[in-house]
């Protein structure tokens, strides 16, 4: 797919977090990566890695007391959402970008009914839009992430609904602006297999009609090779592999990578045991010095420990942060 020059371009992002005076908790240290116009960028990791707060910081959704911003910039459409003065960016917020949150009952106010949020939504877009019209469209996103008696649904309360309901309400107040931009936060974990089928089929068929750019955060590579275009790698807040899918998973570089993708079940899996990475996810206030998945890696060597490696390109499109690829890397 030809895309033309980014819509997002994060430079350099570091996110911190301010606990008390003396202790500051690094949550991402200094990535950078683009998303174009109607391009799927997919984010990877196991939960703690990062990918959350990053997907947090491009609308500056993290508890504004608590978080700093060391280094960096986030640019949209050529505009900095890191100093954008805040009615500017509530502006921006559910019409240019919306998000599809993991805990949809944290994004939905209990007190209002389905219709009067996904109508404040889309006025708030558009604010010369008709009640009756706007009331259309929302019956119509509420029909497409296929929800029977969409009416009773607009009328209902959050709290009245299961939880894979209310995600693919999540999911159609997000869609109904059309917005450019979509941030998804495992946006099909609660949902059985046919219906995430569906909506990742709606997330797509809104990609292909509107342009609509996604950054898709799961740790789900089943959903990541069907939905992605590229696939950045999130270890301990950092970046540690970026590649197109297909070659991703073709040619993984980094050993974090590799052990995901021997982790999952493949097409021929009879219930045998399956490989795991040895160890877990090192907590912000553990976090080693180097690469951070260093102290979990089969093939560290005392370098590993004393700094980040820095990006190389394996191949066109695709980089890697680790100081041993070379002699690791699978090559088909």
């Amino acid at each position: 797919m030809e895309h033309t020059e980014p819509l997002l371009s994060v430079e350099d992002l570091s996110v911190d977090f301010r606990v008390d005076r003396k202790t500051v908790l690094h949550a991402v240290r200094n990535i950078s990566f683009t998303v174009r116009r109607g391009e799927t960028v997919g984010l990877v990791g196991e939960s703690g890695c990062g990918k959350s707060v990053t997907c947090m910081s491009i609308l500056r959704l993290n508890p504004a007391r608590r978080t700093e911003y060391p280094t960096g910039r986030i640019l949209f459409d050529g505009q900095d959402l890191l100093t954008m003065p805040p009615k500017a960016l509530q502006a921006v917020r559910g019409s240019s970008i919306s998000m599809v949150f993991q805990e949809p009952m944290t994004a939905m106010n209990p007190l209002f009914t389905i219709g009067d949020q996904m109508m404040e939504a889309l006025r708030v877009h558009d604010r010369r839009m008709e009640k009756a019209e706007a009331r259309e469209l929302c019956l119509d996103a509420i029909a497409r992430v296929k929800i029977p008696n969409p009416q009773r649904i607009f009328d209902a309360y959050p709290f009245t609904l299961s939880g894979g309901m209310r995600q693919r309400i999540m999911i159609a107040m997000a869609m109904v602006t059309k917005p450019q931009l979509l941030l998804c936060d495992e946006p099909t974990t609660a949902l059985d297999v046919t219906i995430q089928a569906q909506v990742l089929d709606l997330m797509n068929q809104l990609k292909a009609e509107a342009g609509t750019a996604i950054v898709f955060i799961t740790h789900d590579l089943g959903v990541i090779s069907e939905m992605a275009d590229r696939v950045l790698i999130m270890y301990g807040g950092r970046i540690c592999e970026e590649a197109p899918a297909e070659e991703l998973f073709t040619h993984p570089r980094h050993p974090y990578t590799m052990g995901l993708i021997d982790s999952r079940p493949g097409p021929d899996y009879q219930g045998d045991r399956l490989k795991m990475i040895p160890g877990s996810v090192p907590t912000l206030r553990d976090m080693p010095p180097g690469c951070p998945f260093h102290n979990r890696c089969a093939h560290a060597s005392p370098a590993c420990s004393e700094a980040f490696p820095p990006f190389e390109a394996a191949a066109p499109d695709h980089s890697v942060a680790c100081c041993r690829w070379r002699e690791i890397s699978r090559n088909g």
